[in-house]
């Protein structure tokens, strides 16, 4: 299934079978975003700059692992707690960036399947 970015004009794509083993096929989100910890503050995807993905890199699909991302899916569907993404804060005067205030340092997988899942938010520690 293809999904599109929220403030960029591309899209990405998931294999359907990945999506039905994690049963999200029907998965419609509750929330602004997945359960996270205490700690976490919830950041609109449209301010987080998109993570470049290297589709030649020797992952499952396009960049993409294929374990951890039905893990995530699997983890929104049954409402567990998952870990914040940390997230690094742009500077102001980064006129490059716009619109995006922050960069996702580690949470790759996260960050894509909250955009699939329907989130409109991401927990993050910046």
């Amino acid at each position: 299934m293809r999904y599109q970015m929220p403030h960029y004009p591309c899209d990405f794509e998931i294999p359907d079978d990945w999506l039905s083993a994690a049963g999200m096929i029907g998965f419609v989100a509750a929330d602004s975003a997945y359960r996270s910890t205490a700690a976490a503050i919830l950041i609109p995807l449209a301010a987080i700059e998109p993570v470049y993905r290297f589709t030649a890199h020797p992952k499952d699909w396009r960049g993409f692992d294929r374990a951890r991302l039905i893990s995530i899916f699997e983890g929104f569907v049954a409402g567990s707690e998952i870990e914040p993404v940390p997230l690094l804060e742009l500077p102001d005067m980064d006129f490059r960036r716009a619109p995006y205030r922050y960069r996702v340092l580690n949470g790759f997988h996260r960050f894509y399947a909250s955009i699939a899942a329907g989130f409109d938010h991401l927990p993050g520690l910046p």
